[in-house]
């Protein structure tokens, strides 16, 4: 994958929700990038034969050899082109690195996770890779999603807010995942000498101690602030209350940032938004759920997480559409009349791939 300068490249195109094409915000733009750059810095250290040790620290040469460099942006969309390689850094090591970079990536287009495993067999270093490539993607209520192309100019993966769960299923085994919930607390301590975090949970206001490994640290120290969402297998006190959290698989942020609606499908069911709907996600009284409302429209969904939250805003909202606005008016009252006009001015059903 060289460019016609002869230097190592990709190219990063970023589509879809960005008015004209030719823009996008920069904190989209600094995600991508910095998640990037941090993929090659831990694949620089794979391929150069180096290990990681505590708290996935990397070498300041490393991180100057496997340094992204951006081009100018190209017309016609948001497209960014990537050079690889610092002073110093062996040709060899330049293909490995983007080697193993693109079969990762399209590992998860592909929601192939052994060619994904077969990248990186190093499954520590591999994880951590797989985190940052997670930075790469878009939430599941983004309305961009992210192409890679190659220096011949040949498509090798898409992310899209799809990814984020074949990442998790690449780092979690699914006996881990179907043992594992989610728990909201605030932080109020780590120690990382015995990889305990220690979170205040809100219904008992008791101290909950939430153990993980190496591969979860760097999720910690890039999440310390307030409240946070611990996922993991819970132990129960004996009032069947959580007392701890063993085998933490992933730390984030509770995110509340506002909530936007714009095409909702279900089904073979496909709505597009008339106008702007943003909706304001709120926690509940044990700061367990994340619940969005809308009286106007009927809506009323709560879940663990943003991402079943999203899904869940989805689901109600089809049947809204479904039970409401396509329902003949003798057979509702006047406040669902209301919310069948409501419905119908807030949406119009269009066909799939509109």
């Amino acid at each position: 994958m060289t460019n016609p300068d002869g230097k190592a490249s990709f190219s990063l195109h970023i589509e879809g929700g960005i008015q004209n094409g030719d823009a996008v915000p920069a904190a989209v733009l600094a995600q991508i990038l910095s998640g990037s750059q941090r993929a090659f810095e831990l694949i620089g250290t794979y391929v150069e034969g180096r290990t990681i040790r505590e708290r996935a620290r990397i070498s300041a040469a490393t991180r100057s050899r496997f340094q992204l460099v951006c081009r100018l942006p190209e017309p016609g969309c948001y497209a960014v082109p990537v050079e690889l390689g610092g002073k110093d850094l062996l040709a060899e090591h330049i293909a490995a690195a983007l080697d193993a970079f693109r079969k990762m990536i399209e590992g998860i287009t592909r929601r192939d996770t052994a060619r994904i495993s077969a990248a990186l067999p190093d499954q520590g270093l591999r994880h951590r890779v797989l985190e940052a490539i997670r930075g790469m993607t878009p939430r599941a209520d983004d309305k961009w999603s992210l192409t890679l192309w190659d220096a011949a100019g040949v498509e090798f993966g898409d992310l899209n807010i799809e990814s984020e769960a074949v990442i998790r299923e690449a780092i979690v085994p699914i006996e881990e995942r179907e043992a594992s919930q989610v728990v909201t607390g605030q932080l109020t301590n780590i120690n990382f000498t015995h990889r305990i975090v220690t979170i205040i949970y809100p219904p008992t206001k008791r101290e909950m101690e939430c153990v993980y490994d190496d591969a979860v640290e760097e999720l910690l120290i890039e999440n310390r602030r307030g409240l946070i969402q611990v996922t993991g297998r819970v132990v129960l006190d004996d009032a069947g209350a959580p007392k701890k959290i063993i085998d933490v698989n992933d730390i984030r942020d509770l995110d509340l940032s506002p909530l936007g609606v714009d095409t909702v499908r279900v089904g073979d069911l496909m709505l597009k938004a008339t106008r702007g709907i943003t909706l304001e996600p709120a926690t509940d009284e044990t700061q367990q759920l994340i619940c969005v409302s809308n009286r106007e429209l009927g809506i009323d969904a709560f879940a663990r997480t943003r991402e079943v939250l999203v899904g869940e805003l989805n689901e109600q909202i089809g049947m809204l559409w479904q039970e409401y606005a396509l329902a003949a008016d003798d057979t509702l009252d006047g406040e669902a009349i209301k919310m069948k006009q409501a419905l119908l001015a807030a949406f119009s059903e269009v066909a799939h791939g509109a």
